[in-house]
């Protein structure tokens, strides 16, 4: 076996077939397996993808978080590679599988990741992160080039890792956020790198959520504070204030133009709320941490 392919699935009915249907159409030419890690679907997912030749785990969802989920698949996987792939993350073409395993081809390769588009007239927030945060230069990161290490953005929504990498370093089950953020800081420290194929793009589009945005914000700014060890005091929290105000202005205004620039005007009534709630949630998260003991 080739590649395992580990789709985390709840409540996916509206995407799960167009991404099975995708990826049973790759141009691989090697072997495949398809693992559904399902954390407690109630619509009619697990019936759309008992039409596939798929294996299925389950996993409570009071004892779900993303990195359990995926260790769970990666240990029934078989594949030399581990692909992670969102459910609602829909490859691009047909090279999607085979594009993202060339990055595998130095030995010293831990992970490879993709590149992600989301559809601007249903999230242009998400539009604009993703087109900064996956651009369309192939990049190899690792300690060699500190200074690049700021522009990763390793993500699970479409990745790959070696599996006996993996093996080595398993995702963080205790953090509700960014494990794969965890993950890459700890193999790249191991003297590994990671790819980055912007020709193995998906489709990733999420509807636009208030409070969804400051929830993910909330728990991706806590692990990042604690991937990057950040001073535990409470005092600091008037820095962190500080950055907040910077932050959400400068997102104010990257947002409007991209709005404008795109004519999304529909989106400036909430543009406001967005921002906020995005910022608001990740004030939270670091104040969160910073008041650990």
């Amino acid at each position: 076996m080739d590649a395992s392919i580990i789709i985390r699935t709840k409540n996916e009915e509206e995407y799960i077939e167009h991404t099975l249907t995708r990826i049973y159409q790759q141009e691989f030419g090697g072997n495949y397996e398809i693992i559904i890690v399902d954390s407690g679907s109630t619509d009619s997912t697990l019936n759309i993808v008992k039409k596939y030749d798929v294996e299925v785990l389950h996993i409570l969802q009071e004892e779900f978080s993303y990195g359990r989920s995926l260790n769970l698949g990666a240990s029934r996987a078989k594949g030399e590679f581990v692909v992670n792939l969102s459910a609602h993350a829909v490859p691009k073409d047909r090279q999607w599988l085979r594009n993202l395993l060339t990055g595998f081809d130095d030995e010293n390769v831990a992970g490879t990741y993709g590149r992600q588009f989301s559809v601007a007239r249903l999230n242009p927030f998400e539009a604009l992160q993703n087109e900064r945060f996956f651009g369309p230069t192939r990049i190899v990161f690792s300690m060699k080039d500190k200074n690049m290490l700021r522009h990763i953005s390793f993500s699970n929504s479409n990745a790959s890792v070696r599996r006996v990498v993996w093996e080595r370093f398993k995702f963080r089950e205790s953090v509700p956020y960014a494990e794969d953020a965890l993950w890459q800081r700890e193999v790249i420290r191991a003297g590994f790198s990671i790819s980055y194929v912007p020709d193995a793009a998906v489709y990733h589009t999420h509807e636009v959520s208030i409070y969804g945005t400051y929830k993910n914000s909330k728990n991706c700014a806590y692990a990042l504070a604690l991937m990057n060890e950040k001073r535990q005091s409470i005092l600091l929290g008037t820095y962190d204030l500080a950055v907040f105000l910077l932050l959400t202005l400068n997102s104010m205004l990257q947002n409007l133009e991209y709005i404008w620039r795109h004519n999304h005007y529909s989106y400036l009534r909430i543009l406001p709320c967005y921002v906020l709630s995005r910022w608001l949630g990740w004030l939270a998260g670091t104040i969160k941490y910073r008041m650990q003991k």
